[in-house]
């Protein structure tokens, strides 16, 4: 009600009756203004008409005569006179009426149609979600144009609001089926790291921080016999669920073939050919592997396109091992793949890591790069791998700060005992 009457006292019906009644007095003014006017001159002209003639009947002796119809005329004319000017004020009452009662017609007529627009506007929630059409908008002029583009626009955005809670839900499904993938592939990642380290001379630990829910990287470790172990460190090109199902796929077909007794040559050969037999998506995959006997601590490694793994000697500081890659696996079938030797000593560690910790990059857009790598790992070269990892990654963070990574984050140290 508060609002109705304020929109009366400032609205567009103020405006209508504000402009019509003083256009209305202004007419009458004027025309009251010529009427006296031209009354004044008429009596003015009477009278010095008479004043003409006055000598006339004086010198015939009417004098008395004279006065009495003098008298007689301007009290005729005066009455005449009273009688126009009522005429006249009954004529501004009926045209102030007439005024009034059309300018209440045209404002019925424009202005409730935009209050029930407004009143319907500003109902529009949860219950009353849709602008509707109504016979009180249905005047023929802009006011109906007016309630049809409220009504098409309430139409649209209907359908807008529709398909935003579709899309929403269709997402609110995908992040729970990709939180369930997450959960799935990380649960296939071996984490009994201490466990697999008793009584075998070693230490171990690994790590993976996908960037975007569900990662394609993916680490390995298994005994292949009482006297091997086998590392393996690889990541798959793209993300995502696809990304992620190929490395499942890769991280089992890898561990079959090791687990028969192949070699890092061979496995990583067969592998390859059986991907390419599959691959559809023309993706591929980057993996360092290596075979290692415990009782010597000598080791065969194979690298596939991957990163070139850090070393280091007991007693002395983390390094770059770089050496000739091969291809990475499902790129093209019947790929050789070379083998490299190596020998640990007691003391000495292995560093395995992804492209996502070379390439972790700062709001700025510069890369971690491998010399930050060998700083961070060199703070403490005697840090256990556990720590060594929780170093590294601290130094990552530290360096990204708060810009988005666009690739998984994995590493694994190794420390042979001997």
């Amino acid at each position: 009600m508060e609002n109705k009457q304020s929109t009366l006292r400032g609205g567009i019906r103020q405006k209508i009756f504000s402009m019509l009644l003083i256009t209305i007095i202004l007419i009458i003014a004027a025309y009251t203004a010529v009427f006296l006017y031209q009354s004044a001159m008429v009596e003015k002209l009477v009278n010095d008409t008479y004043e003409e003639q006055k000598l006339v009947y004086i010198e015939n002796g009417l004098g008395a005569q004279y006065e009495a119809f003098r008298d007689n005329t301007l009290a005729s004319f005066h009455s005449r006179m009273f009688h126009a000017r009522n005429i006249l004020f009954l004529l501004i009452v009926s045209i102030v009426a007439a005024g009034m009662a059309f300018a209440f017609s045209i404002t019925k007529r424009i202005i409730d149609p935009l209050n029930t627009i407004t009143r319907r506007v500003a109902s529009l929630g949860v219950r009353n979600r849709q602008f509707q059409m109504e016979d009180i908008y249905k005047t023929g002029d802009e006011i109906e144009v007016l309630a049809e583009s409220f009504a098409k626009q309430s139409a649209r955005t209907m359908l807008y609001i529709d398909e935003v809670k579709r899309v929403t839900a269709e997402k609110e499904r995908i992040g729970a089926e990709l939180d369930m993938a997450k959960k799935i592939q990380a649960s296939q990642l071996p984490r009994n790291f201490d466990t697999f380290c008793v009584k075998r001379d070693i230490n171990l630990y690994a790590c993976m921080r996908p960037a975007r829910g569900v990662g394609g990287d993916f680490y390995d470790f298994f005994m292949t016999d009482d006297d091997h172990v086998c590392l393996v460190m690889a990541d798959v090109s793209g993300k995502g669920v696809p990304a992620a199902l190929l490395m499942m796929m890769s991280r089992i077909l890898i561990k079959a073939h090791l687990l028969r007794g192949e070699s890092p040559a061979e496995t990583l050969f067969n592998v390859n050919n059986q991907l390419c037999e599959t691959n559809d998506t023309d993706s591929f995959v980057t993996v360092w592997l290596a075979s290692i006997q415990l009782s010597t601590g000598k080791g065969i490694a194979a690298n596939a396109g991957h990163e070139h793994p850090v070393m280091r000697r007991a007693g002395e500081k983390y390094e770059l091992v770089v050496y000739r890659h091969s291809l990475p696996i499902g790129a093209m079938e019947g790929t050789r793949f070379r083998e490299r030797e190596f020998e640990l000593f007691p003391g000495d560690s292995l560093f395995v890591y992804t492209d996502g910790v070379a390439e972790a990059s700062d709001p700025g857009g510069r890369l971690f790069g491998t010399d930050r790598i060998l700083e961070a790992l060199n703070a403490d070269p005697d840090a256990p791998p556990q720590d060594a990892l929780a170093t590294m990654m601290n130094r990552i963070d530290e360096f990204a700060a708060d810009a988005e990574q666009f690739d998984d984050i994995t590493m694994l140290c190794f420390r042979y005992l001997g």
